[in-house]
């Protein structure tokens, strides 16, 4: 099948229509579904960190119970919350493809699993009147940074390289965070341990069990964003160079279908930022994004005129 990609401002209009719009809000509540397993097991692993130290600095009986707790509580966060919460997230990324897809007039690149059928999508969307409002609080009118004064191979590329940059800004800073505090409370619970003149055995259950498997989590998402990073960075580097060379040598629609299917599978397995540092972070990098957007066409279309 022959793709041929559609026009800038065509794909400005159908990202605003409902039939997309649906697809986007599925998205945001799948995700929002899978944070809310990321956050109740962080919650319980930050319990258990944090009281664990605590509690036994207070009272050295309940050191073992503590310990049993911290070990528990991490088998079913690696047993069942980790694989309902990765199951939704899949679905999220797949709302996203369905999106993109239909968006940029793209035929299905390839069978994306799970899939989402139509009454998935009006359970979890509900109303037209609910869907509107949804629409508005969730900021879904204008996901991309359509630019109209490009051609349509040129406007999908900078999104798809837009995404890219966006995704990983929010993945560098989430994990960036979450290292640091847990570095910052395994030196503060080292302290109190100290402080509390633990026996060896009382600071292995309490201060190194609960503690060592959160920070090592914390240190392999950090590694994991990283190396992801460097995927993205090179796929928008890629995409970039060939929206620059574009008037010499035009974009082809193979190339951007490529670019696609990377880009979802990045965006599946990527690490879920919480809703609450993701709308914090998301003013300062949605205007990163759009400048970069307005800024990369701009430069094009320079180079055109002076052709």
């Amino acid at each position: 099948m022959t793709y041929t990609p559609p026009p800038a401002d065509a794909i400005a209009q159908a990202q605003n229509d409902d039939v997309n719009l649906r697809l986007l809000l599925v998205q945001r509540r799948l995700y929002s579904r899978a944070k809310v397993w990321s956050g109740a097991r962080g919650l319980g692993v930050g319990l258990v960190a944090i009281g664990a130290p605590i509690a036994t600095a207070l009272s050295s009986d309940v050191a073992v119970a503590a310990a049993t707790t911290a070990a528990v509580w991490f088998t079913l966060n690696r047993l069942v919350f980790g694989p309902i919460e990765a199951r939704s997230a899949a679905l999220g990324a797949t709302a996203q493809e369905q999106f993109d897809t239909a968006i940029f007039g793209m035929p299905r690149i390839a069978v994306r699993t799970p899939g989402l059928i139509p009454e998935e999508v009006r359970r979890l969307t509900g109303g037209k009147i609910g869907r509107k409002k949804a629409y508005s609080n969730e900021s879904l009118r204008n996901w991309y940074p359509i630019q109209v004064d490009v051609d349509g191979a040129v406007a999908i590329a900078i999104s798809q390289r837009a995404n890219l940059a966006y995704s990983q800004t929010l993945l560098a800073r989430n994990a960036a965070f979450w290292l640091a505090l847990l570095v910052t409370w395994a030196a503060t619970a080292v302290g109190i341990g100290i402080a509390s003149d633990f026996d060896v055995l009382t600071f292995l259950l309490v201060i190194v069990l609960p503690i060592l498997p959160p920070l090592l989590d914390a240190v392999d998402e950090a590694l994991r964003v990283r190396s992801a990073g460097r995927e993205r960075r090179a796929l928008a580097d890629v995409i970039q160079a060939s929206v620059d060379a574009h008037a010499e040598i035009p974009i082809e629609p193979d190339q951007l279908l490529a670019w696609q299917s990377q880009l979802f599978a990045l965006r599946r397995d990527s690490p879920l930022v919480p809703d609450w540092l993701y709308w914090l972070l998301r003013p300062r990098t949605e205007d990163e994004m759009n400048d970069a957007a307005s800024t990369i066409a701009a430069d094009l279309n320079r180079k055109k005129d002076g052709k």
